[in-house]
């Protein structure tokens, strides 16, 4: 429940963040869009004012002359329409009032002359609207009197600007708001696909600790009853109680192994498994790593066969393959009987060569083959505790094959068996060295 809480609470903080990361980006993206569209509308405003200065300070040549509120100043081709000339003496009175006209008089009136602010772009905003403005000194030298030597502040309506600045802001803000509201299913999405491989983590951890605890139990649970069986013996032999004595080692063997293999799967999940990729002859290798198999085969009464056809060299890890057909064999011992025969092939084709281990044993059925390599399973009844090992051969088998980029099937032998074929790639482009 804790587990399912911390899973819980960790997709709700990569929500968010997802969110968070997606509001700043869209705010930022709409703050850049947003100036950038606003210092273009400016850019042709000024762009225009400064035209108009240019032509007041050029000197006698071309000078404006007087505005008439609501046209083209005379005298000045190429000023934009909606553009007013207020003009200042050097102690800042008004001098082209009967010029701007009463209406626009009563307007600027109240406007007061900054010299700080000569050649500077300000927006001013009175009773008439907003303005764009800029102060000019014009020279002495200007041939109309009207603004020879004085303070000429020139003034640009930029109402309908800003209408359009206020409009594009507005559908901007919509826009927005529908991307982000589309993008909170987006994150919601995006992080339950980012929690997926870590839930199935989890699970499989979870699944592996209790598979583990269990398997655990068992042996220890005999070895302690043996030893306290033995505690109630204290003047036996140890030939009385050879038999426990003999089950307490082999449970204890049973256990050793088991945490071999546990410790090996554990590496495997932290890819801190070292895996030693060396060219290696396949014939050499495999005649030395089946050698002892044949008088074991003898031993306990199956017939054992090997045809190592393979020849020329691959690449790969030689103790994780011994290790692989090492647990093959071992697979294959265990589900046979005597009389029942065991073999192993090697082929080698053109980019990839295949090991093969077949035993005569019992059939897996069909519904069992998707499953027989997850960690601790095994199929009822013949594959069962009864025959020994941890469960977690065919896992570390499974995973040797996959850390050497090879794939690895079982199928069914008529008319009774079972044969497991690897296929491993010749050339292992990539190296897992640790």
């Amino acid at each position: 429940m804790e587990a399912n809480k911390g899973i819980q609470r960790q997709q709700r903080k990569l929500f968010f963040g997802e969110v968070l990361s997606f509001a700043v980006l869209f705010f930022t993206l709409g703050a850049v869009v947003f100036f950038l569209y606003r210092n273009t509308v400016y850019r042709g405003v000024d762009a225009s004012l400064e035209r108009q200065e240019r032509s007041l300070k050029s000197g006698p040549e071309a000078s404006p002359g007087p505005l008439t509120p609501g046209a083209r100043p005379a005298g000045q081709g190429g000023a934009p329409f909606r553009t007013n000339m207020v003009v200042f003496d050097t102690y800042g009175r008004i001098v082209n009032a009967a010029d701007l006209g009463a209406r626009y008089y009563a307007y600027f009136q109240n406007l007061e002359l900054d010299k700080s602010a000569v050649n500077k772009k300000q927006t001013l905003t009175t009773t008439a609207g907003t303005f764009r403005t800029i102060l000019v000194h014009v020279p002495k030298t200007n041939r109309n009197p009207t603004y020879a030597g004085k303070y000429v502040l020139i003034l640009q309506n930029i109402d309908a600007q800003l209408d359009g600045l206020n409009s594009f802001l507005r559908v901007l803000i919509i826009t927005m708001i529908f991307f982000w509201l589309l993008a909170l299913l987006l994150a919601w999405l995006l992080a339950r696909r980012a929690m997926r491989p870590i839930v199935k983590s989890w699970q499989r951890q979870q699944d592996f600790v209790a598979d583990a605890a269990h398997e655990l139990r068992a042996p220890l649970a005999v070895i302690q009853a043996q030893q306290e069986h033995l505690l109630t013996k204290p003047h036996d032999t140890v030939l009385d109680q050879s038999e426990a004595i003999a089950t307490t080692l082999s449970e204890s063997a049973r256990l050793q192994h088991l945490t071999a293999d546990l410790l090996t799967m554990a590496k495997a999940d932290s890819n801190a498994l070292t895996t030693n990729m060396q060219r290696i002859g396949l014939h050499d290798w495999a005649q030395q790593v089946l050698a002892p198999y044949a008088e074991i085969a003898a031993a306990r009464g199956r017939a054992f066969d090997a045809d190592l056809s393979a020849d020329g060299e691959a690449i790969f890890d030689a103790d994780q393959l011994h290790q692989l057909l090492v647990i093959l064999l071992d697979n294959a011992f265990k589900y046979t009987t005597e009389g029942d025969s065991i073999w192993v092939a090697t082929a080698r084709q053109a980019k990839t060569w295949t090991l093969t281990v077949g035993n005569t044993g019992p059939s897996i059925p069909d519904t069992d083959k998707q499953r027989i390599f997850d960690r601790f399973y095994r199929t009822e009844p013949s594959r069962n505790r009864a025959t020994g090992g941890s469960g977690l051969g065919l896992s570390i088998a499974q995973f040797i094959v996959q850390n050497h980029h090879g794939h690895v099937t079982v199928t069914d032998v008529h008319p009774q068996g079972v044969q497991f074929t690897v296929t491993l790639p010749l050339k292992n482009a990539v190296l897992r060295t640790k």
